[in-house]
């Protein structure tokens, strides 16, 4: 006995077993209808994860401004006053603007290997 992934859900399952346990799909009587409900299952479960994919990318840029409009504001402030040399290397801001840098292009990388998974499984 041995484990496989379900080809509807993905899961691991026996390959001795005749439905998913997860997604309740039949292995006994495989028929079109079934391959179809496979397919709808794979693309909603990635259409899911690039929505959390683009949703935590959106926070990503919101740490990001979070950190750069502080700065701004302090920039601005100073040529209010008449200060040429302004230094901002050392405000807080930075490190919020390196953070969500960081973590868009984290998460902009796992997308691309999401839909390349999609992908490989579609053929």
């Amino acid at each position: 006995m041995s484990l496989v992934n379900c080809p509807a859900c993905q899961s691991k399952i026996s390959n001795k077993s005749s439905q998913c346990p997860n997604c309740g799909l039949s292995f006994d009587d495989f028929s079109e209808d079934d391959e179809l409900r496979a397919k709808t299952l794979r693309f909603r479960k990635y259409r899911n994860t690039m929505y959390r994919y683009k949703m935590l990318s959106f926070v990503a840029i919101t740490v990001a401004t979070l950190g750069a409009v502080p700065m701004i504001w302090l920039y601005i402030k100073a040529l209010d006053y008449g200060f040429n040399d302004v230094q901002l290397t050392n405000h807080w801001g930075i490190n919020l603007i390196v953070i969500g840098f960081i973590a868009y292009v984290c998460i902009r990388v796992l997308m691309v290997i999401t839909k390349m998974k999609y992908k490989k499984s579609n053929v």
